[in-house]
């Protein structure tokens, strides 16, 4: 199996999270594979009854040009390019990942640690939610080479894993340079729940023997029934106590990614009570992948 050949679109801005974007796709990318450096600029908003000198679109598009040389040029990095925009942000790089196709994966910087900072419109959050490729939100602790990965399952019908789950597994078992892949899964079983537990957030034996196998068929699935990664990393199911974001942030401590899967483009609702991803994204420790 071969893996495929990928374009990493970074969005770069000057914040330490944007070149912390950018050194996570170099790190990643093999020496076949581009890096675009997309550096979007406008002309400042002002209003009326603000006393400023005129604004020279052309000024501020030369500066944006120049800025965007200097970075590629410091990174003396044959893969990567640039590609200056106009507009918002995390709009042009959902649009520059449609024109790459499917075979693109943007590679975002955030700073924020909350809920709040990713509802208030962050470039990480509008990417997310407007394109279907995978999106890397870099976050948290920077740890490169990237050799151990943790991906979340969930459970669809038939107690089998969902599909974005496998496509989540899937992308992380052809993520380049990877040594380890965890297949994470997790039941939180309230303390009320009827029958025997022996804690609360802790599956019966017989589930938890239930959910390794469902775990192990994903993990036939997506390698084409060897149990062989096509990137060579080993590949484990781990069944952990606690609700999935919980597990997912607690394994973010020791890993250098997480791999999420997402069913596609959340609704505000879900975004307010808090999804799994949304949990994930915002609390990580270290950076975090979501697939769809």
């Amino acid at each position: 199996m071969v893996c495929a050949v990928t374009t990493y679109l970074v969005g770069l801005d000057g914040s330490d999270h944007a070149r912390d974007a950018l050194e996570w796709a170099r790190s990643v990318a093999t020496e076949h594979e581009q890096i675009v450096v997309a550096h979007s600029w406008e002309v400042p908003i002002t209003s009326a009854y603000e006393p400023v000198a005129p604004i020279d679109a052309m000024d501020v598009e030369g500066m944006a040009r120049e800025f965007l040389d200097d970075q590629v040029r410091e990174c003396a990095d044959a893969r990567v390019t640039g590609r200056l925009v106009t507009g918002h942000a995390g709009r042009s790089l959902v649009d520059l990942a449609d024109e790459v196709g499917t075979e693109a994966t943007v590679v975002v910087g955030h700073g924020g640690s909350t809920k709040a900072s990713l509802l208030l419109g962050s470039t990480a959050h509008y990417v997310i939610h407007h394109t279907d490729v995978p999106v890397v939100v870099v976050r948290g602790e920077l740890r490169l080479p990237v050799r151990r990965v943790v991906v979340g399952v969930d459970e669809g019908r038939d107690h089998a894993p969902d599909a974005p789950s496998l496509a989540a597994l899937r992308w992380a078992v052809r993520l380049p340079g990877v040594i380890e892949v965890q297949v994470a899964h997790a039941d939180f079983v309230p303390g009320v729940a009827a029958g025997p537990v022996r804690e609360p957030g802790v599956e019966p034996d017989a589930e938890v023997e239930d959910d390794d196998s469902a775990m192990r068929a994903a993990i036939t699935e997506v390698t084409d029934g060897t149990g062989v990664a096509p990137n060579g990393a080993t590949i484990a199911p781990v069944v952990a106590a606690g609700t999935g974001a919980f597990a997912l942030i607690e394994a973010s401590r020791e890993v250098d990614l997480v791999v999420i899967g997402t069913r596609g483009r959340s609704g505000l609702v879900e975004l307010i009570v808090g999804a799994t991803g949304l949990e994930v994204t915002a609390h990580a420790h270290c950076p975090v992948a979501v697939v769809r």
